[in-house]
């Protein structure tokens, strides 16, 4: 996309004019105040242009309520202000809260149920992190382990801060062949169980 000139763009004019009198504006407020959308601002390369130009910098930066940080900026050619350093203890959001009220409110849970609780998705909970950064805030802890259906531990969380559980061992080729053998014969005790419920119940129609 071709972002046109600051000299004959309309919407380049008013986004300097207003970083004229205002700094340290995020994208968001730049959109706001100088009525441009925000896609244009950032997917349309307008801020990029202007900071390539050597019209506008990064002068600082503002923490998101979804625990990220945003760029902010302002008129005049001066160099942009690094990043800051993010660590996961800074980190907080709607999300995060979410799962700790929960915890608070229902006990404890695994992050599948934590998911189910909050209506977040799995995937939010995954790829950002929030159980381990949660655990690494003190805000949650692993309150025992659980073993599902495949085999694999999962983790159970519970609200406040607590030393966590720590993990078992895997299980072993023998303790996986036992846990096998036990399925096949507790299967297999309730195909005959529920077989011997048919006859009788055949029985009693009968008669």
């Amino acid at each position: 996309m071709l972002v046109p000139s600051e000299k004959n763009s309309p919407a380049m004019q008013r986004i300097l004019a207003l970083l004229a009198n205002m700094s340290d504006m995020s994208a968001s407020d730049i959109s706001r105040e100088a009525f441009v959308g925000i896609t244009t601002l950032a997917c349309g390369g307008y801020l990029k242009a202007l900071r390539t130009r050597r019209l506008v910098h990064v002068s600082g930066w503002r923490k998101t309520c979804k625990g990220f940080v945003t760029p902010l900026f302002s008129l005049g050619d001066r160099p942009d202000l690094a990043r800051p350093e993010f660590k996961d203890e800074d980190r907080d959001s709607a999300g995060m809260n979410l799962i700790v009220g929960a915890l608070e409110r229902i006990g404890m849970m695994t992050y599948r149920e934590a998911a189910h609780a909050t209506g977040l998705s799995l995937n939010t909970i995954k790829n950002t992190r929030y159980m381990d950064i949660l655990v690494k805030q003190k805000r949650i802890h692993i309150a025992a382990w659980r073993r599902n259906r495949a085999g694999p531990l999962i983790a159970v969380y519970a609200a406040g801060y607590g030393k966590s559980a720590e993990k078992p061992a895997p299980l072993s080729r023998a303790e996986k062949c036992r846990r096998c053998r036990e399925k096949k014969r507790a299967l297999s005790d309730n195909r005959g169980i529920a077989a011997q419920l048919s006859k009788i119940q055949g029985i009693s129609a009968a008669r």
